[in-house]
C-alpha cells in the first residue's frame, strides 16, 4: 500500500515548482536580452552606415571616389568600404519610381550613386545562430544643382528716402524705423526658402512636417521673421529681422497664399529639392504684402520739397484670382511676382501765375503684376544667369477719380477730367492718359562680372520714353473756362502746361520711390541677380 501511495504523493506535491518556472523564465529573458542587444546594435550600425553613405555621396558628387574614401577615413568608423561608385544623371520626376530616377553612365549628368558596406560583430549571435557577425550595406545618390538669388524691384537708389519706411510700416501695421543701412543689408542677404522653412519648423515645434502642411498654417509674422533671421545668421540682415520680429503686432500669415511650392509641397527635407534663393528685402516685402484678393488701403500725407502738399493713397494686394508672389513650377523654375496695385497721388504746387495761388496735380496709376522668371543658370567660365522678365503693364492718368472705389478691384476705376486750379470764376482743367502693353517676357542675361558687381538692369516697355508724370504732362490738354465758357487762347493754358512740365520730375522721383519699394514701376521692372551658385550637391535618394 505504501508503494502505491508514493507516486501519487509525488504527483500531488507541488513544492519547488516555482523554482523550475523561474529558472525557465530567466533563461528566456536572458535569451531575449541577448537578441535585443544584437538587434539594437545592428539597427544603430545600419543608421550609422546610411549616414556615412549620404556623406560619402555628397563628397563623391564634388570630388569623386577619392573624396569619398577620404571622408570615410575621417569618420572614425572602422570596417567601412566602398562597394561601388557610379556617375550618372538623376531626374526628379514624380511620375518615375524613385529606384529608376538614377541613370548610370552619364559622366556629365551631375549625379553620383555610391554603395558602402560593413561587417558588424554580434555579441551573442555565435551562441544563438552560430554566426559572429552580419554584413550591412547602404546606398545613397547625390546630385548637383545650380541656384541663383534674384529679385525684382530692389533698386537701392530708390530706398534712400523715408517713403519706403512709411510704406512698409503701413503694411506691417507698426512703425518699423528702418534705416538705409537696414535696407541695404536686407537686399544683400540671400535666403534659401526651404532653409527658412526648416528654421520655422524648429521654432514651431513641427520638425519633420511636410513643407506644404507647414505653409498652410497660420504662422505668427514675428515667428516667421525670426526664422528668416535664423536662416541668415551671421549677416547684418539677421539683426534687422530679429528687431522687426519684436516690433510686429499679433498678426499671422499663411505662407501658401504668398508662395506656391509646387512639386516641393509634399517634401519634408530640402534634399533633392531645388535651391530657391531670394534676397531678404524681397521676402520681407512679400510677407508684409497681403494675400491676393485682400486689399490694404494706405493714406499718407507726405512732405516733398518742391510741392506745397502731397497726399498718397495706395491700395495693394488686390486681384480676383489667387496668384502667389512666388511659384516653384513643375519644371523647377522659380517665378517672382509683384502685387497688383492702385496708386492715387494728389499734389499741390504754389504759384503766382495769372493770379493763381496754386495748381493741383492729381495722378492715378494702376499697376498690374510684374514677373521675373529664373530661366537659365550657366556654370561654365563664361556662364551667367538669365531671367525672363515681364514688366508691369497698366495705365496712368492725370485726372480725378472716385477714391472710394480704389479698394474694389472687381470694378474698374475710370479717371475723368481734373480741376487743376480756379480763381474768380475761372476754372482750369486738364486730362491725359497713357496705357501700356508689354505682355511678352523679355530675356535679360547677367554675366558673372555683372552679378559680382550687383548690377541692376531695367526692363521696360516701349510705351514710355520718360517718367510717368513727364509723359502725362506732355500729353495733357489744358483748358480754361470763364463762367462756364471755354477760352481757346487763354494765356493761362501754356503757363499751367509749363508748370506741369517743371513739376513732373519731382513727382516722378516720388513715384519711383513708392513703386520701387513695392517691387515695380509702371511699364518697367528693375531686376538684379544677387548670387549664382553652381554644383551644389544634395542627397536625392
Amino acid at each position: 500500500m505504501i508503494g502505491h501511495r508514493c507516486p501519487d504523493r509525488l504527483m500531488r506535491d507541488s513544492r519547488g515548482g516555482i523554482s523550475v518556472l523561474l529558472a525557465g523564465s530567466i533563461f528566456m529573458l536572458a535569451g531575449a536580452s541577448t537578441v535585443a542587444v544584437d538587434l539594437g546594435s545592428i539597427y544603430l550600425a545600419r543608421r550609422q552606415l546610411q549616414g556615412i553613405a549620404d556623406a560619402a555621396a555628397l563628397a563623391a558628387a564634388s570630388g569623386g571616389r577619392t573624396a569619398a574614401e577620404q571622408l570615410i577615413a575621417r569618420s572614425g568608423i572602422g570596417g567601412v568600404t566602398i562597394a561601388s561608385v557610379e556617375a550618372g544623371s538623376y531626374a526628379a520626376n514624380p511620375a518615375v519610381p524613385v529606384a529608376s530616377r538614377f541613370r548610370a553612365g552619364d559622366p556629365e549628368g551631375g549625379a553620383t550613386r555610391i554603395a558602402v558596406q560593413r561587417r558588424v560583430s554580434l555579441f551573442f549571435g555565435r551562441l544563438l545562430v552560430g554566426r559572429d557577425g552580419v554584413d550591412l550595406a547602404a546606398r545613397a545618390t547625390a546630385a548637383k544643382s545650380d541656384a541663383a538669388a534674384f529679385s525684382i524691384g530692389t533698386g537701392l537708389a530708390s530706398l534712400s528716402g523715408g517713403v519706403p519706411n512709411m510704406l512698409l510700416s503701413s503694411l506691417a501695421g507698426t512703425e518699423l524705423n528702418l534705416s538705409v543701412m537696414d535696407y541695404n543689408g536686407l537686399a544683400s542677404a540671400n535666403l534659401d526658402l526651404l532653409h527658412v522653412a526648416d528654421a520655422l519648423r524648429l521654432r514651431l515645434g513641427r520638425d519633420g512636417e511636410a513643407y506644404g502642411a507647414l505653409f498652410d498654417r497660420d504662422i505668427p509674422l514675428s515667428t516667421l521673421l525670426a526664422a528668416m533671421a535664423d536662416a541668415s545668421a551671421g549677416s547684418p540682415a539677421a539683426t534687422t529681422l530679429l528687431a522687426l520680429a519684436g516690433r510686429i503686432p499679433g498678426r499671422t500669415v499663411r505662407m501658401s497664399d504668398i508662395i506656391d511650392l509646387g512639386p516641393a509641397r509634399n517634401a519634408a527635407d530640402p534634399a533633392g529639392q531645388p535651391n530657391i534663393l531670394l534676397d531678404a528685402f524681397s521676402m520681407l516685402r512679400m510677407v508684409l504684402t497681403p494675400a491676393s484678393g485682400v486689399s490694404v488701403p494706405i493714406d499718407l500725407r507726405l512732405t516733398v520739397p518742391g510741392l506745397s502738399s502731397t497726399r498718397l493713397m495706395l491700395v495693394t494686394g488686390g486681384g480676383q484670382s489667387r496668384s502667389p508672389l512666388m511659384t516653384l513650377t513643375s519644371s523647377r523654375e522659380v517665378v517672382v511676382r509683384t502685387a497688383q496695385t492702385r496708386l492715387y497721388l494728389e499734389s499741390t504746387v504754389a504759384t503766382a501765375l495769372g493770379g493763381l495761388a496754386s495748381v493741383r496735380i492729381p495722378l492715378y496709376v494702376e499697376l498690374a503684376a510684374a514677373e521675373a522668371r529664373l530661366s537659365d543658370i550657366g556654370c561654365g567660365p563664361d556662364g551667367g544667369v538669365t531671367l525672363a522678365v515681364t514688366p508691369s503693364i497698366g495705365s496712368a492718368a492725370l485726372g480725378d477719380v472716385d477714391v472710394a472705389a480704389l479698394t474694389n478691384f472687381s470694378m474698374p476705376v475710370t479717371p475723368r477730367t481734373a480741376l487743376l486750379a480756379q480763381t474768380l470764376g475761372t476754372q482750369i482743367t486738364g486730362f491725359a492718359q497713357v496705357s501700356l502693353g508689354g505682355t511678352q517676357a523679355q530675356s535679360v542675361r547677367f554675366s558673372a562680372a555683372e552679378i559680382d558687381a550687383q548690377q541692376v538692369k531695367t526692363v521696360s516697355t516701349t510705351d514710355l520714353t520718360q517718367g510717368i508724370a513727364a509723359s502725362l504732362a506732355q500729353r495733357t490738354q489744358v483748358q480754361v473756362s470763364v463762367l462756364g465758357i471755354t477760352v481757346g487762347n487763354s494765356p493761362l493754358s501754356p503757363l499751367v502746361g509749363a508748370l506741369l512740365g517743371t513739376t513732373a520730375p519731382v513727382i516722378d522721383s516720388l513715384l519711383n520711390s513708392v513703386t520701387a519699394t513695392l517691387g515695380v514701376r509702371l511699364g518697367s521692372a528693375d531686376v538684379r541677380v544677387h548670387q549664382r551658385r553652381c554644383g551644389i550637391p544634395a542627397i536625392v535618394a
